[in-house]
């Protein structure tokens, strides 16, 4: 019994071509997630400060963003005078400050940077965050950086245990 098929198409016979989406060329939109209520926030870390992060997530068993949220917050509050413990509700609250002393483009770094980690932070943890660097005079890099140094500091987590583990 003969089997139903299409017939087959002349060798010449293009299939029609996909046209491209609209609205989707070129640019992507950052959003943060609406389930979650928390701010994505990008974390350069020093590449000492990340192996010895590393080693203290192993010992505590505290996940990321708990660490982080710790840090910052006890940063905050050590700050002269402190950052408040409530910010405002303010959407310009979360936008992150750039460093305004940066070196020009190709100097060398002077410390190695591990690649980039993508921590979300709660609304008030990452405002008290940007008033810190609005008051340090700082850009978020170097105040997330002093934010995790100290923090491992205030655990006890010195470069020569870190040493010690490995």
């Amino acid at each position: 019994m003969p089997r139903n098929s299409k017939p087959a198409q002349p060798a010449d016979a293009q299939q029609p071509a996909a046209e491209p989406q609209s609205g989707r060329g070129g640019s992507r939109r950052i959003r943060s997630p609406k389930w979650t209520g928390l701010q994505p926030t990008i974390a350069h870390l020093y590449t000492d400060i990340d192996d010895r992060l590393t080693h203290a997530l192993k010992i505590t068993g505290e996940g990321l963003q708990e660490t982080f949220e710790a840090a910052i917050n006890t940063y905050c509050d050590a700050l002269q005078p402190p950052i408040p413990a409530e910010m405002p509700t303010d959407a310009e609250a979360l936008k992150m400050p750039r460093d305004p002393n940066q070196p020009p483009p190709g100097t060398p770094a002077d410390r190695p940077t591990a690649p980039p980690a993508v921590v979300r932070l709660k609304p008030n943890t990452r405002a008290r965050l940007v008033a810190a660097c609005h008051q340090e005079q700082m850009g978020g890099k170097a105040v997330i950086n002093d934010a995790i140094e100290a923090y491992l500091d205030e655990l006890g987590l010195d470069e020569v245990e870190l040493d010690d583990a490995e």
